[in-house]
């Protein structure tokens, strides 16, 4: 998978590489609060584990920081990090196998979710009307981490890493104190797939900064031989940004 990904990644990007040169340049950086939920399941070597009603995982406050860098003639440039980290202590309902390792039903574990995801993109815009814009281009999503079960006698972690190609398209709204954009990126093949899409309203109470609110959805699945990491994040989030 990871070979694959690597290959197809290169090619998507190649038209950005191929037209590279310096220009003017606009920067945008935002961070955000993100009231994240999470479902989903894992596998890795036995059971399938539901992360919410097997492990315990609940809703959690996240935090994530994207940019965007607009260069004259050669398009934008997107970078962005969003740590995934959920964690829970809880007691078994039922015995599951993770990694080989079996925990007994009624026993207390500990369980940590610890992905990191960082992107990297670029798209043109091959329209502008009014105070319409749309972009489209291609990103890559690096994916790195694990997911972690433990008792008071074993301890049992699988990890999962891979780049993700995906299309993204881009929709913007822009008005002289207010703008509205939803930012997409998909892929799916084989037994994978990843949507990302976040959509947010920014207010520009001063010049060179924002505020915004929004939402983002994430629903990825990831398989690499017998580990699965099947989860959704979604929620609402509010984020302060810069814009020069």
């Amino acid at each position: 998978m990871k070979k694959t990904a690597w290959t197809l990644g290169a090619l998507m990007l190649l038209p950005a590489s191929a037209a590279f040169a310096l220009g003017p340049v606009d920067l945008e950086l935002e961070a955000v609060g993100w009231q994240s939920g999470i479902s989903g399941e894992t596998r890795s070597g036995g059971t399938v584990i539901d992360l919410k009603n097997d492990l315990g995982l609940d809703d959690k406050s996240l935090v994530f920081i994207r940019g965007r860098a607009h260069l004259t003639f050669l398009g934008n440039l997107y970078l962005g990090v969003t740590p995934l980290k959920y964690d829970a202590t809880s007691t078994l309902n039922r015995t599951i196998t993770y990694e080989n390792k079996i925990f007994l039903a009624s026993t207390p574990i500990t369980t940590n979710v610890d992905l990191k995801t960082y992107d990297l993109g670029w798209t043109f815009s091959p329209l502008s009307i009014g105070i319409l814009e749309a972009e489209i281009g291609a990103n890559i999503k690096f994916i790195n981490g694990n997911i972690t079960v433990k008792n008071n006698t074993q301890t049992a972690q699988a990890d999962f890493s891979a780049p993700v190609p995906m299309l993204k398209a881009v929709l913007r709204a822009n008005g002289p104190f207010v703008s509205a954009e939803v930012d997409g990126m998909a892929i799916a093949y084989a037994d994978n797939h990843l949507y990302d899409v976040t959509a947010q309203v920014k207010l520009n109470p001063l010049p060179f900064m924002y505020v915004a609110g929004g939402y983002r959805f994430i629903d990825l699945e990831l398989t690499d031989g017998d580990k699965v990491a099947s989860m959704k994040n979604k929620g609402p989030f509010l984020g302060i940004g810069v814009d020069f």
